[in-house]
Order: C-alpha cells, then sequence, then structure tokens
C-alpha cells in the first residue's frame, strides 16, 4: 500500500474520531440540569370561626293564677278553666296556681296570701325569658280598690293597686295579660297600664258581678272567657268582645245590673292583641 494512501486513511480516522468527542460533548453539554426543587410556603393557619350565637329559646305561656276567697268553690274552678285553656295555647306552659280552698275543696296548692302572690310574682319575673309570655289571672270577691284574700274563713291582708302595679313592674318589657274575676276590679285598670300590657277586668270602677255563691261552678267573668268555645281561634280583643257579649245577654236575661266589663290595651301590646289567642307566642 503506498504511503500517501496509508496517511489519508490515519487522517480521517482522527477527525472522525475528533467529530464524534466533539459531538458526545456537545451532547453532554445539551442536557438541561435538573430542576432546583422549589419550596412551597406553608399554608397560613387561619383563625377559628366564631362560633355561632346560640339560639334563642322558644317562648313559653308563664300561667300564675290565684283562688283568693276561702267563701266560694267557684275562685278555684275558675283557675283550672283558665289553666285549661292555657295548656291547649302551649302544652309546654309553666302552671302556678295557688288558692285558699273552700270547704271540702283540695288544699294540694300553696296558699293565695299576699305574701305568696309577691313571691310568686317575683320568681315569674326571674324566669322569665325574653320570648314568653306572661298570664295573671285573679279571682276572688274584692271591695272597691281591694282584691279581698280570705283563707280558712278569716280575712287576710288584701291586694291594692299599689301592690299589684309593684309586683307586675318587672315584667313590664314582657308581653302579659292581666285577667282579674272580681267586683270593682275596674279600678285596677288604670295603675296596671303598661305598654305591653293587657288588662280585663269582670266590672268597672264601681259595679259588682254576680253568682260568686258558695256553690257557684264558676264566676260568670271567668266563665264566659275561659269557657268559650273556639276561644284559641280568637284575636284577644275579639276575645274579650265575645265575653262582654255573654255577661251583657246574661244580665239582661237575670234582670240585673250591667257590671261593664272593662278592657286596656297597651300600644305594643297591639301587635300580638289583635292576632288569635293561640299565636301569642309566635307574635312580634
Amino acid at each position: 500500500m503506498p504511503p500517501s494512501s496509508f496517511n489519508t486513511s490515519a487522517f480521517a480516522r482522527r477527525f472522525f474520531h475528533g467529530c464524534a468527542l466533539v459531538l458526545a460533548l456537545t451532547a453532554v453539554g445539551c442536557v438541561a440540569p435538573p430542576p432546583k426543587a422549589v419550596s412551597t410556603p406553608a399554608p397560613l393557619v387561619q383563625a377559628a370561626p366564631e362560633p355561632a350565637p346560640p339560639a334563642e329559646p322558644p317562648g313559653r305561656i308563664i300561667f300564675a293564677g290565684f283562688a283568693m276567697h276561702s267563701q266560694s268553690k267557684a275562685f278555684r274552678n275558675d283557675v283550672l278553666l283558665a289553666e285549661k285553656l292555657v295548656s291547649r295555647i302551649d302544652p309546654n306552659a309553666l302552671m302556678l296556681k295557688l288558692a285558699n280552698p273552700a270547704r271540702n275543696e283540695s288544699t294540694e296548692w300553696p296558699q293565695a296570701t299576699a305574701e305568696n302572690f309577691a313571691l310568686v310574682m317575683a320568681k315569674t319575673a326571674e324566669v322569665a325569658k325574653p320570648r314568653d309570655r306572661v298570664l295573671l289571672f285573679i279571682s276572688t270577691h274584692a271591695n272597691p280598690g281591694l282584691l279581698n284574700i280570705s283563707a280558712a274563713g278569716k280575712n287576710l291582708q288584701p291586694i291594692t293597686p299599689r301592690m299589684l302595679s309593684d309586683a307586675l313592674a318587672p315584667l313590664i318589657k314582657v308581653p302579659t295579660m292581666v285577667v282579674l274575676s272580681a267586683c270593682y276590679s275596674g279600678a285596677f285598670v288604670e295603675s296596671l297600664k303598661a305598654p305591653q300590657r293587657v288588662v280585663m277586668t269582670a266590672t268597672d270602677v264601681r259595679l259588682t258581678s254576680f253568682k260568686c255563691q258558695y256553690d257557684g261552678q264558676h264566676t260568670p267573668f271567668a266563665e264566659a272567657l275561659f269557657g268559650q268555645a273556639g276561644a284559641g281561634s280568637l284575636a284577644v280583643e275579639d276575645w274579650m268582645a265575645e265575653a262582654r257579649r255573654s255577661i251583657t245577654a246574661q244580665e239582661k236575661r237575670r234582670k240585673l245590673p250591667a257590671s261593664k266589663p272593662q278592657m286596656f290595651v297597651g300600644d305594643e301590646a297591639k301587635a300580638w292583641a289583635g292576632r288569635p289567642l293561640k299565636y301569642w307566642l309566635a307574635a312580634p
């Protein structure tokens, strides 16, 4: 083989080997370096949400019934009649019943004395919640400006308009109905007036009621009011109007003087006094 031919071949081998090395190095240089790890910031710690305010407890009727005189069975029976209506309106009602029972009547209730009356009203104001309603009912004999109290045939300290007003003062913002089934009970209306209050009395200031004898089943006013059929479906004002019609009819039939039952409705009480009685708890 000629020398020139050998040299050319050797040169070619060196050339291609160098080219291959360059290409290899170039290829290595083109490989992208592994990406750097990107640190993810820790999530921000969020404050715990504020707890929801506690739900307002549902309302209930607090019924306080007082049969204050031991000389007639009608008074205790009146309280039981009122209790039945309240139970139909609100099965969860809180019932407070006190009585000075007539002869042969049950003595299971606490006595309806002036001291116990004040204690019950103070406790009522203490336990009343924002959505509660209060119905105070008193059935007794009376003299002008006095709700008489008799226990075991003995006359005790009576209730005056001032005493009744003071007892109800802590409930000034609670929707309250006061029902007085007694002669001359209209004398209490003026002292009991309040924006969230309804007051219903058996008579006006100077008049008497009727049929409060010992053996009487109910006083006429309590029976006309709480014994009404469908009373729960009537607005408070219509409920009282129906009782008035019943009383007037009885008095005309018996040829008795008119007793003129009275009613006061406070400005704020009008919002619920115009609704059916069974919706009293749902009223604003």
